[in-house]
């Protein structure tokens, strides 16, 4: 049996080492993949419950008109008998309550689904966010970032990402991200650097950790 020479098994066990690490980087962009399909099943069971509660706001509001047609209906007021004004008092008409606007809502998120940008902006930014629910109001808020971000409108997306980032609750690691990514691309190394690393160290349990992880190696990797 001729023995291997030490020029054979040196590139053997970098052969091995090689496909180690495209192993293991397989495996995180896997993760990552799999994350993202998270976020997209989550989006879209977001998107069938806000569609529901829409169905059921426009079916009692029909109720409500016909309820309003049949009174209309029943009430006669004969013109043979006087009008007493003693007892006609003034009513005092309290301005119905401000409502969050679905409607606009569910047209923005559906315009946002098919990518057209602007559209899902100008939806967006017709509703009262304040009025919105904790949740809701800060999806808008990313959705909004998000779509200025793919029309190249780099100021307002970021001004949107710092307000989540300062002031939001459920997706201030997704907008850290995202607020990192947008940096690199305008050429703004140590802001994005920055981002990623308020991330991994503000954000430890988060699913984006490893993202922000493989950006700041990346980064690294470059010098």
């Amino acid at each position: 049996v001729i023995s291997k020479t030490s020029k054979e098994k040196t590139f053997k066990i970098k052969k091995i080492e090689s496909g180690s690490v495209y192993m293991a980087s397989s495996k995180e962009l896997l993760t990552t993949l799999n994350h993202i399909n998270d976020r997209i099943t989550e989006l879209e069971s977001s998107f069938h419950a806000e569609l529901g509660s829409l169905k059921k706001e426009n079916r009692d509001l029909r109720e409500a008109l016909a309820a309003i047609s049949i009174s209309t209906q029943e009430v006669s007021v004969s013109n043979d008998l006087p009008i007493k004004k003693s007892i006609i008092t003034e009513i005092n008409h309290k301005p119905a309550p401000k409502k969050f606007d679905r409607a606009n809502y569910m047209s923005g998120v559906f315009a946002y689904q098919r990518e057209d940008y602007k559209m899902a902006l100008n939806y967006f930014t017709s509703v009262n966010i304040e009025l919105a629910p904790d949740k809701t109001a800060e999806n808008i808020l990313y959705w909004m970032a998000d779509a200025y971000q793919q029309s190249a409108d780099y100021e307002n997306a970021l001004m949107l990402l710092n307000k989540i980032a300062i002031s939001g609750n459920l997706r201030i690691d997704d907008a850290l991200v995202k607020k990192g990514l947008v940096h690199r691309k305008r050429g703004e190394e140590q802001l994005a650097l920055a981002a990623f690393n308020d991330v991994v160290v503000d954000h430890p349990d988060s699913e984006y950790v490893r993202l922000a992880q493989m950006e700041l190696k990346k980064s690294e990797g470059s010098k």
